[in-house]
């Protein structure tokens, strides 16, 4: 088999369905495990991909295998594995945050080809921003599959793992900061009386927007931003206001105390 997934959360389907979408790997070629099997078995029907009984199969028989199990659990599942991965030395690519390649390849006890990635919830719309590292195993060969990989799902980019405590805190998390905004100006304007539907539509919509401006524009956000606030106008009383109730040291902080959270997730 070309890949196997051990995990089948909200996160690792998403993922898979890209995959998937993608055709970078066919259905036939990938394998699924999960302790709850009668998932699994959905799963495997709806993709039309191979749904195996245990953990040790997929590594056994699978070039490339992503576990994707929360971090509390990923030690015991590598134990669990540890003898078949040396055996076989697949590819593992981890998805689980606050634990680094060094402790990976350490709970291994070999010097196995680890990648580490860290995508967020937008990988459901396939629009992920995901940030990858490998260990010194791993081959260039294995980083553009992995590269490929990330990108069936959004967008991926490799960076030093030690800047991915931000990276959990501006693309990991950050979405849930995003929602936050989208339902705060929604209210705002069911307040001046927009059905509730339209004026989540209406917020949703911006957002979409003005990230693909971010994206495709060769202007600094500051541009961006001087360029819809006309002197005098509406929507620099706006931009005022927050600045004054401190809206951009607000996310500032809120960064902080996720990078802060991470940090001792790692440390644990």
């Amino acid at each position: 088999m070309k890949l196997g997934f051990i995990g089948t959360g909200n996160l690792a389907t998403a993922i898979l369905r890209g995959v998937v979408a993608s055709g970078i790997v066919d259905a036939k070629e990938i394998a699924i495990f999960d302790i709850n099997t009668e998932k699994t078995a959905q799963l495997g029907e709806e993709l039309k991909v191979n749904a195996f009984s245990n953990a040790s199969q997929i590594v056994s028989e699978c070039e490339n295998v992503v576990i994707a199990v929360k971090p509390k659990d990923i030690v015991s599942l590598i134990e669990s594995v540890r003898d078949d991965t040396k055996k076989y030395n697949p590819l593992v690519i981890s998805t689980a945050a606050g634990t680094t390649t060094e402790k990976l390849v350490g709970c291994f006890g070999f010097d196995a080809k680890v990648i580490r990635i860290m995508p967020n919830i937008n990988a459901a719309v396939g629009e992920s921003m995901t940030a990858i590292c490998a260990s010194s195993a791993v081959t260039d060969a294995d980083k553009t599959f992995a590269m490929s990989f990330c990108s069936c799902f959004g967008k991926a980019v490799e960076l030093e793992e030690k800047y991915f405590s931000a990276f959990t805190a501006v693309a990991g998390s950050a979405p849930a900061f995003a929602y936050m905004f989208a339902d705060a100006l929604a209210a705002a304007g069911v307040k001046y009386g927009i059905p509730a539907k339209i004026s989540q539509d209406i917020a949703a919509q911006m957002l979409l927007g003005s990230a693909k401006m971010l994206l495709d524009s060769p202007l600094t956000v500051s541009e961006l931003i001087r360029n819809v606030c006309s002197p005098g106008g509406t929507t620099i009383e706006g931009v005022c206001s927050l600045k004054e109730t401190g809206f951009e040291n607000s996310v500032i902080t809120a960064v902080d105390k996720t990078v802060e959270k991470d940090r001792k997730l790692s440390d644990k």
